[in-house]
C-alpha cells in the first residue's frame, strides 16, 4: 500500500510539475515578407524559426520578481503594439494597455512619461520608458526588471 501511495504521489508530483510543461511558438512569414509568431503558422505562410519555451517559474520561488507593474500605451491597428503583445504574451506577462487613440487626458499623461512624444507603442517598466518595439531593449528592460531571466546566448538567438 505504501508503494502505491508513493507512486501516485509521484506521477501527480510530475504532471504538475513547473518543468513538465512547455510550449512552441513559431516565427511564420507570409508573401509579403510579414512576420508573426503564432503556436502553428496559418495556411498561407512558412514557418521561418521555431522556439521552445519552458512554462517553468523563476528560479526564486512560485513567483517572479518584478519591479512594479508594465504600462502599454497604444492605440488600435498598430503593428508594432502587436508585437510588443505577443512578445510579452510568449513569455507569459501582462501588462495594463491603456488606449490613447480618442483619450486626451491619456495623452497628456503618454506625453509626461516620454517628455512630449505622442507616439505608439510606449512600454513603461518601472521607470524605464521603451518607445516603439525593439526586442534588444525589450530583453535587457524586462531582465532588469526581474520579469524574464534571459541568458545571454538566449538573446542573441532572439536578435537573429
Amino acid at each position: 500500500m505504501k508503494h502505491y501511495k508513493f507512486t501516485i504521489l509521484l506521477l501527480v508530483y510530475s504532471l504538475f510539475s513547473n518543468n513538465a510543461w512547455a510550449v512552441k511558438i513559431y516565427e511564420c512569414e507570409d508573401e509579403q515578407g510579414n512576420r508573426s509568431f503564432e503556436q502553428q503558422c496559418p495556411p498561407g505562410t512558412t514557418a521561418v524559426n521555431k522556439k521552445e519555451y519552458s512554462t517553468k517559474r523563476a528560479q526564486s520561488g512560485s513567483e517572479q520578481r518584478s519591479s512594479g507593474p508594465l504600462i502599454l500605451y497604444v492605440i488600435p491597428n498598430c503593428d508594432s503594439c502587436d508585437q510588443i503583445r505577443e512578445f510579452l504574451s510568449v513569455r507569459n506577462i501582462s501588462a495594463s494597455e491603456k488606449n490613447v487613440a480618442d483619450d486626451v487626458a491619456l495623452q497628456d499623461e503618454l506625453k509626461d512619461k516620454t517628455g512630449g512624444d505622442l507616439r505608439v507603442p510606449v512600454l513603461l517598466v518601472g521607470n524605464k520608458v521603451l518607445s516603439g518595439y525593439n526586442r534588444t531593449n525589450l530583453i535587457s528592460a524586462l531582465t532588469d526588471a526581474g520579469y524574464i531571466s534571459a541568458s545571454p546566448k538566449e538573446d542573441e538567438e532572439e536578435d537573429g
